[in-house]
């Protein structure tokens, strides 16, 4: 009797935890998110870039929280009950950042990400964008991590160039 050969397809799926930047939705992997918080008291801290809200403690780690919305260049946080603080990990460090809302979390295959088309990316936000993946009716911007945690001090981001330009990048 022969024997069957079974095929097992080797589908690489990817989780990622999406979140809005007024009504552009973003996502970070979720192996990236530590922990998703409704509220945290931030100290300001002087200084500092605009894009940098300040730090807070979280179980005795001092953690830096950065507005996610001004670093990619798309206008200033808006204050409301969604509001969270997304706090991910790079490199065994520990980061916040601000965003308008929560969406939730989903699954897709790694081959339905596609890059970002260029005509949509400024050169500035182009870094941080890994690429887009649609669900739905959405399309939503999964972001670098890495890249955004990078954002150093000296660098000119999104929002320093819209200030300087008059003009909102678009993502």
């Amino acid at each position: 009797m022969a024997r069957k050969k079974r095929v097992v397809s080797q589908t690489r799926m990817m989780t990622v935890v999406t979140f809005f930047l007024g009504t552009e939705e973003c996502a970070f992997p979720i192996t990236d998110v530590h922990q998703i918080l409704r509220e945290a008291h931030v100290t300001r801290v002087p200084n500092v870039n605009r894009y940098v809200e300040g730090v807070f403690n979280l179980r005795g780690l001092v953690i830096p929280v950065m507005d996610l919305k001004l670093v990619l260049g798309l206008g200033v946080r808006s204050h409301s009950q969604d509001q969270r603080l997304l706090i991910v990990e790079i490199n065994k460090r520990l980061v916040g950042f601000s965003v308008d809302s929560v969406g939730g979390v989903f699954e897709f295959e790694e081959k339905q990400l596609q890059a970002a088309p260029d005509v949509v990316l400024s050169k500035v936000v182009g870094r941080f964008v890994s690429g887009v993946v649609q669900h739905g009716q959405a399309i939503t911007i999964l972001l670098n991590t890495s890249d955004v945690v990078k954002v150093r001090k000296t660098e000119r981001i999104a929002s320093d160039e819209a200030v300087s330009t008059g003009v909102r990048p678009q993502v």
